[in-house]
């Protein structure tokens, strides 16, 4: 009975844990934000259902949505202790005055409604590929997205085929890109 007891604890603890890793910004997120450290994922919701988009890394401007239409069509979520600055749109307009942050930021926002565009023909398991080599290949802290949250969104008969074709590695709480 006590090894019952305990057992159920740890699983508490577990999923407790788990929910951590991942934070909603929704609320948080009305303008745009650059991320300091860390990853920011996202969902897409068209067709009826909501699916995997893009990872943000160091370095990227996330909320551009916000930005372009005035409303938020992206949900965004942390990944752990991701770290994130917001730029209202008074200070944004007056860095736009500065040409590097300007060719950055312009370039920034292309390839992030690229993917957008892309993302929504591709196949989740694929996305969920893309997304992780991306953070392998640019995320110095996080490399890999927490289990449970990637499988609200992609099959786990899907997230099979990529781990049998070994495609991606896994443990106990995140998937991660194989570089082979």
């Amino acid at each position: 009975m006590i090894f019952l007891q305990i057992s159920l604890i740890k699983k508490m603890l577990v999923k407790k844990m788990k929910c951590e890793l991942i934070t909603n910004l929704s609320r948080d997120i009305k303008e745009i934000a650059y991320i300091q450290n860390g990853i920011v994922i996202s969902t897409l919701k068209y067709e009826e259902t909501e699916k995997l988009g893009q990872v943000f890394c160091e370095g990227d401007y996330f909320g551009l949505d916000s930005l372009v239409f005035g409303i938020n069509l992206i949900d965004y979520y942390k990944v752990g202790k991701t770290r994130f600055k917001k730029e209202s749109y008074q200070l944004f307009v007056e860095l736009l005055k500065d040409n590097d942050y300007y060719d950055k930021f312009f370039l920034n926002l292309k390839i992030t409604f690229l993917e957008i565009a892309s993302f929504m023909k591709k196949r989740e398991e694929e996305v969920l590929l893309l997304n992780l080599r991306k953070i392998y290949n640019r995320s110095s802290d996080i490399k890999g997205l927490p289990k449970d949250f990637i499988l609200k969104y992609i099959s786990e008969e899907k997230i099979n085929s990529l781990l049998e074709n070994e495609l991606i590695k896994d443990d106990n709480e995140f998937f991660y890109y194989n570089p082979k």
